[in-house]
């Protein structure tokens, strides 16, 4: 491939998406939009981050992802969908993207499939490629680049919206070495869409954890059956919790968007096992370490943990 070469973004977003990549953009990665990072700092300032104090950390290059990865020139975004084509029989509820395997192996396994691909057929000759892949794993703002690289906008529920997919997706950043004009379709920008006048993510949180613009997570259940070391979870959230153990779809649920366009995963480490669709409560409450372990060696509901989910199961109970 002759130096200069643009490499046409089709190639790459078909190799995504016949990867499993439900949407794929580029970006090149620069300093984060002075309006949006004073947006990020405000959320934080009014303390809606509640115990999340690794957020406070490693702000230069949350700010600046160049600082991440030295050489880097590109962002690639990718978007993979984890919507379950079966539900939870039991009393005891998860958010969905708990269903099948920890989507930080998942998602970055996949990356490294889409890198060596990019390895093979897209980097130019005598040229030293060089990429590292993250998901929910280092200081990156990955809504946003989502955005930057195209592939939806920010809902009032603070999730990311892939138009004609929705919000039940993981996201996950290849960062290379090659040079973005290699890979993108530089100055193609399409109109983004919105959420407009709609208002029903905001109505369907049993909390108000949706302030405008933001999510305080103090109020929100997510945070506070998965993220939250407490010994006990707020009696105003408790008495919200309903079957729910760990996470909340509520405001996905809710939302247009995943109402119409919203479609069952075709990756099949996101399937989940037949055990885990009867879960009851009086299990989890009963479990032991080894039972869990068996039951959640491969999940992401390790970052709970089989002493949080007994906690949230009391908590909804109205006990502890």
């Amino acid at each position: 491939m002759a130096a200069g070469t643009r490499i046409p973004l089709q190639a790459l977003i078909a190799e995504a998406r016949r990867l499993g990549f439900c949407a794929v953009g580029v970006t090149a990665p620069r300093e984060v939009d002075a309006v949006e990072w004073q947006r990020h700092e405000e959320w934080l300032s009014a303390g809606y981050a509640a115990d999340m104090d690794y957020l406070q950390q490693h702000k230069d290059i949350r700010r600046d992802p160049r600082l991440l990865f030295s050489g880097v020139q590109s962002m690639i975004v990718t978007a993979m969908n984890y919507y379950p084509d079966r539900r939870q029989q039991g009393d005891a509820q998860f958010a969905f993207y708990a269903y099948g395997a920890d989507y930080h192996w998942v998602v970055k396994e996949y990356l490294g499939r889409l890198s060596e691909w990019i390895a093979c057929n897209l980097v130019p000759e005598n040229f030293s490629y060089e990429a590292r892949a993250f998901t929910d794993s280092a200081p990156l703002m990955e809504r946003y680049w989502a955005v930057e690289a195209g592939l939806g906008f920010v809902g009032r529920n603070q999730l990311l919206i892939v138009p004609g997919v929705g919000s039940y997706v993981l996201l996950g950043t290849l960062m290379t070495n090659l040079p973005v004009e290699l890979l993108s379709r530089a100055g193609v920008r399409k109109e983004r869409p919105s959420c407009g006048s709609c208002l029903r993510c905001r109505e369907a949180c049993p909390t108000g954890a949706l302030c405008e613009g933001y999510v305080d997570a103090n109020r929100c259940i997510s945070y506070q059956t998965i993220e939250s070391r407490a010994e006990r979870i707020p009696e105003e959230v408790a008495r919200t919790l309903g079957n729910r153990v760990y996470g909340c779809d509520a405001c996905q649920e809710a939302c247009p968007w995943n109402q119409r366009f919203a479609s069952p995963t075709a990756i099949p480490e996101f399937q989940p096992q037949e055990h885990f669709l009867i879960l009851s409560r009086e299990e989890i409450a009963n479990m032991g370490s080894g039972d869990f372990k068996r039951l959640f060696a491969h999940s992401a509901v390790k970052r709970a943990g089989l002493k949080g989910l007994k906690r949230n199961v009391k908590s909804s109970e109205g006990e502890g």
